[in-house]
């Protein structure tokens, strides 16, 4: 009601709804963020975590994307769309993903860790 027309008002709203334990509640408000500004890449990223939490890895990946295309120099976004790959057991596109993460953040250590166990590509 303060602020209905307000991206980061939502977005705010749905992390506050995330730690208050309500992910249903957390995916509409982070909806209703980047349906009012689809290049709120937080926004994005959160909404990826989201829908992961309710079991939506296919809409998970696709938020992520849209995190990736709008923050291209952000590292947690591919890191994050690798854990949800891995967990779908597509390795190759997992990989890749890593390799990302790598080249953003050369120091990752979950990345580092998570393709040292995936092996060569």
């Amino acid at each position: 009601k303060l602020a209905p027309k307000e991206a980061e008002y939502h977005y705010k709203l749905g992390l506050a709804l995330n730690e208050a334990g309500d992910p249903a509640a957390t995916v509409a408000a982070l909806e209703q963020a980047v349906k009012l500004d689809p290049g709120h890449a937080p926004a994005w990223y959160n909404l990826g975590l989201g829908y992961n939490a309710l079991n939506r890895p296919g809409d998970a990946l696709g938020a992520l994307q849209r995190a990736g295309a709008a923050d291209p120099a952000s590292a947690r976004i591919p890191y994050a769309r690798a854990t949800i790959l891995l967990r779908l057991n597509r390795r190759d596109e997992a990989w890749q993903a890593l390799r990302t993460t790598l080249a953003l953040e050369p120091n990752h250590p979950q990345a580092r860790g998570a393709l040292q166990e995936l092996g060569p590509n």
